[in-house]
Order: structure tokens, then C-alpha cells, then sequence
């Protein structure tokens, strides 16, 4: 049964003239402080949507009038780092990965999911003199990748599809600096990650054997833009004003158009940008960067909660319904007249029969 929030209603209310506006009653606060995904390069820029918003200065452009402030952080640590900052109250809006988002709430950090930060192939690197050439070859090999972030439930589903799991394979917790220096010394023999890979073939460092590039797959990685329970309930209207510039960012990364001043955009990440282009290859911009709360990215939650629980990382029930709020994204979505640009999916990850709502959904299924 799908429940419908009040936020649904709500969007139809909205003016779409404009973004929406704070009211006389609501005083944004002075600082308004963000965390993304960190980078190989170490630099205060991201990926995707994300970078978009940080690169174009969408929020110190919505906020410029009332003097406030916007702070970025792009942490090494990425999502486990992101969720100590959530725990130490040096956050208010985080975008990063499914699964430490899901660890995070798992140990109660109050947060609330807005929007889906969209999707990215997954791929496995081996070294050059590597005897691996398929996913079963791991089996009995060390494998490295990020432990709590979204790129081990990637590893954890495209095992499974091999028909192995993480006993078949001896697993090393490196960062993604650490791993090109394990892949390139043989002290390792394999790294799952995601687009800064493709850049070390060309630098003579391992092969790429497997990705997920050009499918709609559960291994995919995913991820969330979420905001703190304190800071929504204070300043709801500084919440919505945020998620509509979002939005923006997430319209404009959407565009065909645009794809040549995203890469330019993305490098400032430090990501070469060949390895940009070849990942972004064939790939809709729309879908991949989609911001909507759809019923797959639904599915993708309910089946990281689960691999959470089985791998004991979590041992809260986590509440999917009260944990993701569509209704900042209905009325930001409403707001800008985006309803037919990025197609909703249904659990499967097939086109919903009624996609050209612009994935409108109140709340997810239960």
C-alpha cells in the first residue's frame, strides 16, 4: 500500500513562480554547514548533483541577501566520517552514500532523507599481471574496498550475483588512496570502486574485469541527500529552500546539454577527466542523476537495511516511511515545474507505468 504524505497536497499549493521564499516568520540561521563525499584528490569539490550545487554556488546565491553563510566539508573518511560529523552536531545537510547513510541511522543519528543523490556504476580493477578474469576468479582472493561505505554493499551484491559472499574472499578496509598504492605494490589483488578507477589503466595501473556501466543494477551504487531532525524542525522553510536548490543542481547535471560543463565541473574533484567521460558513456544524464524517492530507490534501501542487519552493522529497527520524507522534494519538484524530467521506477527498476509524474510519491511503499 502506498501512504500518500500531506506533503503531496502541500506541492499543489506551492507558487510556481519561484523558489520558495522564508516567510517573516522564519529567520534562516547564519550558518548553514554541508558535507559530501570526499575525493581520491583531497580537494572541497564533488561529484554529481552535489558538485553541481557546490561549483555553481546555488546556496550561497538562494541565501546571499540574508548574509548567511554556507560551509562545505568533503571528508576523505566519506560516509563514515560524514556520520561521526552528523554525531557531533558539525552538519546539517549530508550527501553520501546508502549504506553509511543506513549504518548512520542505525545508531540513531536523527536524520531524514530528502532526496536520492542518484546512481553509479560499480567496477572491479585487478592488477595487470592478474590471472582474474571473472567475478567467480575472486573467490580465495584479497579484495579491497571502503568497509561502511555504499561500495560495499556494490561488493556484496555483485559477489552474490557470482554466487559467492564476503567469506569466499579475503577483505581488506583500505581508502580509495590506499588502494591504488596495495593494487599497484600485488598486495591486493582486487579493488571495487567506482569512476576514479577507470583513470589507472592509462596509467599503466591494473585492468578493469567487471562494471555494472549501462544497466539499471542493484550494485550500482546509490545514495542520499539527508538533512538533520534538529535543523528541519527549526528551520523548516531554510529546509525546503535548500532542497529546491538541490533541485536546481540535480535539473541542470540532468541535461544533455550540459554534459561537457559537468566534466569540467566534476574535475575540480581531481578526477581525470577522461575517466569522467568514459564513465558518464552512453549513460542518460537524467538517469543517473536523478533526486527522485522512487520505488527503486526504495528497494535499494530496504535491501542495504538488510545486508546491515545481516552483517551486524546495525541493530535498530529502522523505519523507512518515517526515515525518507518525499515532501521537500514534491514541492521543490512542483516549484520549478520539473515533473517530467527524470523517470520514476518502479522496485524492479523498470519504468513506472505512471513515470511522468515526476516520482511525486508522498511516502515510499511499505
Amino acid at each position: 500500500m502506498k501512504l500518500i504524505s500531506a506533503g503531496v497536497v502541500a506541492a499543489g499549493l506551492v507558487l510556481l513562480s519561484g523558489p520558495l521564499q522564508a516567510s517573516a516568520k522564519e529567520t534562516p540561521p547564519k550558518v548553514i554547514r554541508l558535507a559530501g563525499q570526499g575525493n581520491a584528490g583531497g580537494t572541497p569539490y564533488g561529484s554529481a548533483v552535489i558538485g553541481v550545487v557546490r561549483a555553481q554556488e546555488l546556496l550561497e546565491k538562494e541565501f546571499k541577501a540574508e548574509g548567511v553563510t554556507i560551509e562545505w566539508q568533503f571528508p576523505r573518511g566519506t560516509g563514515p566520517a560524514i556520520n561521526e560529523a552528523i554525531a557531533n552536531g558539525q552538519v546539517d545537510f549530508a550527501n553520501y552514500g546508502g549504506l553509511p547513510n543506513i549504518v548512520g541511522r542505525g545508531a540513531g543519528l536523527p536524520t531524514k532523507v530528502v532526496a536520492s543523490y542518484g546512481s553509479a556504476p560499480t567496477y572491479v580493477l585487478v592488477g595487470n599481471a592478474s590471472p582474474i578474469r571473472t567475478l567467480a576468479d575472486l573467490k580465495g582472493k584479497k579484495v579491497t574496498v571502503g568497509r561502511g561505505t555504499i561500495l560495499e554493499l556494490s561488493l556484496e551484491t555483485v559477489l552474490t550475483q557470482a554466487g559467492l559472499s564476503q567469506k569466499d574472499i579475503q577483505l581488506f578496509d583500505l581508502k580509495a588512496a590506499d588502494q591504488v598504492t596495495a593494487i599497484t605494490s600485488g598486495d591486493v589483488d582486487a579493488v571495487v570502486g567506482g569512476s576514479n578507477l577507470l583513470a589507472l589503466p592509462a596509467r599503466g595501473v591494473g585492468k578493469i574485469i567487471y562494471s555494472t556501466k549501462g544497466k539499471v543494477d542493484p550494485a550500482n551504487t546509490f545514495g542520499s541527500f539527508v538533512v538533520t531532525e534538529a535543523f528541519a524542525r527549526k528551520y523548516p522553510e531554510t529546509t525546503q529552500r535548500v532542497v529546491n536548490a538541490y533541485v536546481q543542481g540535480a535539473h541542470f547535471a540532468s541535461q544533455e546539454a550540459n554534459r561537457d560543463a559537468l566534466i569540467k565541473i566534476w574535475e575540480l574533484t581531481g578526477t581525470p577527466s577522461k575517466a569522467i567521460v568514459d564513465d558518464y558513456a552512453g549513460d542518460p544524464l537524467a538517469d543517473r542523476l536523478s533526486p527522485l524517492l522512487d520505488d527503486f530507490y526504495v528497494a535499494n534501501v530496504r535491501r542495504g537495511i538488510a545486508f546491515a542487519e545481516q552483517q551486524k552493522l546495525i541493530r535498530r529497527k529502522i523505519d523507512v516511511a518515517k526515515w525518507v520524507d518525499a515532501s521537500y522534494l514534491n514541492r521543490a519538484i512542483a516549484t520549478h515545474g520539473y515533473q517530467n524530467v527524470w523517470v520514476r521506477r518502479d522496485a524492479a527498476g523498470s519504468p513506472a507505468a505512471n513515470s511522468g509524474d515526476g516520482g511525486a510519491n508522498g511516502k515510499p511503499q511499505q
